[in-house]
């Protein structure tokens, strides 16, 4: 019997990669070596023994099955720059360059009438709002990491920004379908949801949150990041429309 040393999944004999994580086999399988536990997987993290898993295996396991992949992420060694770098700065650039593309270039019916911003006006409010969706991203991480003692949990900044990164993957995924006309709503919706279902089950995992705080400490957070976003938007807005009006008066 073997084990896949990244993730600690069974696997069979003779399997190129892990079935759970997709780790190559060779020097990442272990004959008879069990699956670490919570606290071996936390250890492992701080002792930086393992490395963060392609990008696109990330998506797809923690959209398919986030349990197990919430305790690969707790047993992985990153940084602030690895995140933003490999994961963050591609995945917040799908919600906005959808929405670009929706707003500037195929339009928005509105009353039987379809209009369409400027591409200079929606390509301002595009760098502008993709830029403070990445400043958004390590707020929200700051105020989950400053939040923790009040709901007696542990987890440290890095946790704290491993926990909102890809929980944020299934809003950032669903961003696509910001192309849509009206129902594609629905499916930004679908995927704000799930991300909060994906923070539910991270919380515990990587901030050591009691399960009897977990839906406490959720709602606080979830309630404070909404409110970063809305001033997000707000401000995406209002210097779209300002550059919108601008080259009314001035184009």
């Amino acid at each position: 019997m073997a084990f896949c040393s990244k993730c600690g999944s069974q696997m069979n004999e003779g399997a190129a990669f892990c079935g759970a994580c997709g780790a190559p086999a060779g020097t990442e399988i272990h004959p008879m070596e069990p699956p670490l536990s919570p606290s071996q997987s936390y250890a492992s993290s701080s002792s930086g023994s393992t490395e963060t898993a392609p990008m696109i295996t990330r998506i797809t396991n923690i959209l398919t099955k986030p349990k197990q992949e919430w305790r690969v992420i707790d047993g992985e060694s990153t940084s602030v720059a690895s995140l933003y770098s490999g994961y963050i700065v591609i995945l917040a650039a799908i919600p906005v360059v959808a929405s670009f593309i929706k707003m500037s270039l195929i339009g928005t019916s509105v009353l039987f009438t379809t209009v369409h911003v400027a591409i200079v006006s929606g390509l301002i409010g595009a760098i502008v709002g993709y830029a403070l969706s990445l400043g958004g991203v390590y707020l929200a991480a700051f105020v989950i990491e400053k939040l923790a003692p009040t709901f007696r949990s542990q987890g440290d900044a890095l946790q704290a920004l491993k926990l909102v990164t890809y929980a944020y993957t299934a809003a950032w995924v669903a961003g696509v379908f910001n192309l849509l006309p009206t129902i594609g709503i629905l499916g930004v919706l679908a995927g704000g949801i799930y991300s909060i279902y994906l923070f539910y089950l991270g919380l515990p995992v990587l901030m050591r949150t009691p399960q009897d705080k977990v839906v406490a400490y959720m709602i606080v957070a979830a309630v404070i990041i909404f409110v970063i976003y809305i001033v997000i938007g707000l401000v995406v807005g209002t210097i779209t429309t300002a550059s919108y009006v601008s080259s009314r008066v001035f184009g």
